[in-house]
């Protein structure tokens, strides 16, 4: 059984959970949670004075049950994420409570996902993976700004640090996640530098891309809605490589912010998540985007794996997918196999963990039917139903007969 929730986002969302195991169990009493409110992530004043705060919760984590996930982490004698390293591969971040020297509240926002303190007066959960040990490595400084004539990010400088990350491979540990929620071209260099990271034993965590806000962005000509069989899974880098974990938004009505991609394994909802601000003080992050997605996919990728330390990274991608709130049928070009579970990543048995099997994951179960309590009267009226038609049918054809004998 998949572990049951319901999320409705706006003013305010009902989140009702229901039990993992054998048998379907009531749902607990509904609780009324309050969406977040505050300051936006990457409008954020980085030189203000005043601490920022949030207002409301952190909706996104709740829909994942990340604080039930903590909990089991907790009961195990472990601090969620711990043993592993995450890696955020986007613009630079110092260590908290952040610094207004800053030129983008991004690649901090991004690490606040993963990590971030929780806030106090009013209480607000934040960090997924508390536990890890936290890297940035940074390949450019804000984004939609032109240097040397090009856009940044560049598909040179993300191969340059990826390949700078595949050297230091040996001093990052041996559960290590490298999450890029950026999007740039292909380039030859690039998918050399992201084979290289994903032989040596990393799990890359991608956004699979969002929409460029005008014409001439990247991907160009893919700005406003989306058209009818769209498809941007070969365009985005580097999530376009089949070691990646491409993710989605899960969001419902993203899709004019996200792009649809064949290309997307996992999914997360990528909006209504309380990060942290370069200030140091708390944020919200939005609009829907698979950078925030691919964030939230990347802390709950170092909370499972600290709870399964003797698995490998395909293993932990294995583990991930067949856990994921998928509908049983194929891939989604928004979703994948579904939204990340991290619950259910931690306590299933999952089947064909080796990395052999990695070409032929299945997408996770569909719920079980429910039983039919009618289901042997309705047998038993359609037997009646067939004996009586046919008795009538022989009366039909023995009254012509009957009545010339007398």
């Amino acid at each position: 059984m998949r572990l049951g929730h319901a999320l409705v986002l706006g003013a305010a969302v009902t989140v009702a959970g229901t039990l993992v195991g054998p048998a379907v169990t009531p749902p607990v009493a509904a609780v009324t949670l309050a969406a977040p409110v505050g300051p936006s992530c990457l409008e954020a004043d980085a030189s203000a004075t005043d601490q920022l705060k949030v207002k409301g919760d952190n909706t996104a984590n709740l829909s994942l049950h990340v604080a039930q996930a903590q909990a089991l982490a907790t009961k195990a004698g472990k601090v969620a994420g711990q043993g592993v390293t995450v890696v955020v591969v986007d613009t630079p971040f110092g260590g908290y409570p952040g610094s207004a020297d800053l030129p983008s509240g991004h690649g901090y926002a991004v690490a606040g996902i993963v990590n971030g303190a929780d806030q106090d007066a009013p209480a607000v959960s934040v960090g997924i993976a508390r536990g890890v040990a936290l890297q940035s490595r940074d390949f450019y400084d804000a984004p939609e700004r032109t240097q040397d004539g090009q856009r940044t990010p560049t598909a040179a400088a993300l191969a340059t640090t990826l390949s700078g990350l595949a050297d230091q491979r040996a001093g990052l540990g041996d559960r290590v996640v490298v999450v890029v929620p950026a999007q740039v071209p292909y380039s030859a260099e690039l998918e050399a530098a992201v084979g290289r990271l994903v032989d040596a034993g990393v799990l890359l965590v991608a956004a699979s891309g969002d929409r460029p806000a005008d014409e001439g962005g990247f991907p160009d000509g893919y700005e406003g809605d989306p058209d009818k069989g769209e498809d941007a899974a070969d365009l985005v880098w580097p999530a376009a490589h089949p070691g990646v974990v491409a993710v989605g938004v899960s969001t419902p009505d993203s899709s004019g912010t996200v792009l649809r991609s064949s290309a997307i394994d996992l999914s997360a909802p990528g909006v209504d998540a309380v990060s942290r601000a370069r200030n140091g003080g708390w944020c919200v992050v939005g609009p829907p985007s698979t950078a925030w997605a691919a964030a939230e996919v990347a802390g709950v990728a170092a909370l499972v794996w600290s709870m399964h330390p003797d698995e490998d990274a395909a293993q932990l991608r294995t583990r991930l997918e067949q856990t994921a709130s998928g509908n049983g049928g194929p891939s989604s070009p928004i979703t994948g196999y579904g939204v990340v579970q991290p619950v259910e990543a931690i306590q299933r048995d999952v089947a064909e963990m080796g990395a052999e099997k990695q070409d032929r994951v299945e997408p996770a179960r569909p719920p079980r039917a429910q039983a039919d309590a009618l289901a042997g009267a309705r047998h038993d009226a359609v037997w009646w139903g067939l004996g009586g038609g046919a008795a009538l049918v022989v009366l039909l054809i023995l009254r012509p007969l009957l009545s010339r004998r007398r």
